[in-house]
């Protein structure tokens, strides 16, 4: 977690951006003012940095990407870059870079979607697919839902050990042929373990409370989802396309999600506990976004 703050980066919390990581690739989720002082400051290596994924162009969450982009540019990155967001991201990015005569020596692709009723699909590998789909936040806002593809099934190497069987015997079982041992043949089938459930995140920032957002992101093993207001400012957080950290809660709840990260507080909040107990009181596994801090999606 890179910034937790809403609009003023106030009280020791900053604009928003996240660091996601899954087996060799990076990720950046929003790009606030500063932000890029936070990777440094956290040790994050900016160089592996794949994609970025922004939310909406609000000043908070769009800010820090000409410094980010042009550092990268100063310091030789070679890799392609690619970046999402909604309409107006490539005029935005384009006219900080012109505005500031700089240029990019890597390869880089701005792509914009605006999902109106479903996910879209945005970046696929073996492994990992990526999705945006639409929030509710006055401006073209976007949510993303990183999902991992279902695994194969496990190979129960305890058994086959138990059994005693040879190891040139794991490569008849897998070549599909039986293995005869001790009176008894065997097949793949009886080794094999359910594969391990597929994990996922969502990251779901400024938005109004939209039930509808529980049905992109259903089954979410850990959901994000702004919580900027307690319920005793709920008219606000409507007025703003806000959320309250019961709202969060709700959709973390009717997703079934397995765990709730809420984050994005309101300035007007400087001690976010009385938030974490609001939403607690909804969905029990809800904990505050703490920058700086390393979050397993387990």
């Amino acid at each position: 977690m890179l910034g937790s703050s809403s609009a003023m980066p106030l009280h020791g919390r900053h604009h928003s951006a996240q660091w996601l990581h899954y087996e060799g690739i990076h990720f950046l989720l929003d790009c606030g003012e500063g932000t890029q002082n936070r990777i440094f400051r956290l040790g994050l290596k900016l160089h592996k940095l794949e994609a970025i994924f922004i939310s909406h162009l609000h000043a908070d969450h769009v800010l820090g990407l000409g410094g980010l982009l042009t550092t990268l540019h100063m310091q030789g990155h070679q890799k392609p870059l690619y970046l999402w967001g909604p309409p107006g991201l490539r005029a935005l990015v384009e006219q900080q870079l012109q505005g500031t005569f700089s240029t990019l020596r890597y390869p880089f692709f701005i792509r914009e979607v605006l999902p109106l009723r479903q996910p879209v699909t945005l970046w696929e590998t073996p492994h990992l697919e990526v999705y945006a789909f639409p929030l509710q936040h006055g401006v073209p806002t976007l949510g993303y839902l990183f999902r991992e593809r279902p695994k194969p099934p496990r190979i129960n190497g305890a058994r086959l050990q138990s059994l005693g069987l040879p190891p040139e015997a794991l490569s008849e079982l897998r070549k599909g042929n039986s293995v005869a041992h001790q009176g008894k043949t065997y097949s793949l089938q009886d080794f094999l373990l359910p594969p391990s459930p597929p994990k996922s995140y969502a990251y779901c920032t400024d938005t109004r409370y939209a039930p509808q957002i529980a049905d992109f992101v259903s089954g979410v093993t850990v959901l994000y989802h702004e919580a900027t207001f307690l319920s005793e400012h709920v008219e606000r957080a409507h007025q703003t396309f806000h959320s309250t950290a019961r709202e969060a809660a709700l959709i973390a709840q009717a997703c079934g999600a397995q765990r709730l990260y809420i984050g994005h507080f309101s300035t007007r909040y400087r001690d976010v506990r009385p938030l974490l107990e609001e939403a607690r009181s909804t969905f029990p596994e809800t904990y505050l976004a703490e920058e700086g801090h390393l979050y397993p999606i387990e």
